[in-house]
């Protein structure tokens, strides 16, 4: 009898977990969609794309790196990231370098163009965050860097 009752448990809960994943899949991508691509006005006037924007925007936060770990950081595959790359350098955006400290390696950077721009973007990830931020109160502030924390431990 008792195996039946966790059956009877675990199937009852199970789509309400279901639904949960479903509704935090979909919070993640909204929060990464407004946080990391630029407004939809600043890409219709620049021509590029989202991904091209947030790549720029990492390269400008964390300086030079691979097209690896961009991939990785991102949550981008390596090809998709070396095309946003290619196109990139293509309108003089990014620049590859060779890494002075392993010439094995070429690390992809922002010219100083796009440096200058993104740095003053009032508008960018940052800025939304640190507004949105700046209008939470300490608790607030301190229950969404708990939950993020968490989440991140629970699907390592």
């Amino acid at each position: 009898m008792g195996g039946n009752t966790l059956t009877i448990l675990m199937t009852a809960t199970e789509p309400d977990f279901r639904v949960q994943a479903q509704e935090i899949v979909a919070h993640i991508r909204a929060l990464r969609r407004d946080l990391l691509c630029a407004s939809a006005d600043d890409i219709a006037r620049s021509g590029l794309t989202g991904p091209q924007v947030s790549v720029m925007a990492h390269l400008v936060m964390h300086g030079p790196t691979t097209v690896t770990e961009l991939a990785r950081e991102l949550g981008i595959s390596h090809s998709t990231v070396s095309g946003i790359v290619d196109r990139l350098q293509a309108r003089s955006l990014v620049q590859r370098i060779q890494d002075d400290a392993d010439r094995r390696y070429t690390r992809i950077r922002v010219t100083e163009r796009v440096d200058h721009y993104v740095q003053n973007l009032e508008v960018g990830a940052f800025g939304r965050l640190a507004t949105a931020l700046g209008n939470a109160t300490d608790e607030e502030r301190r229950t969404i860097r708990d939950g993020l924390a968490l989440l991140r431990a629970l699907l390592s």
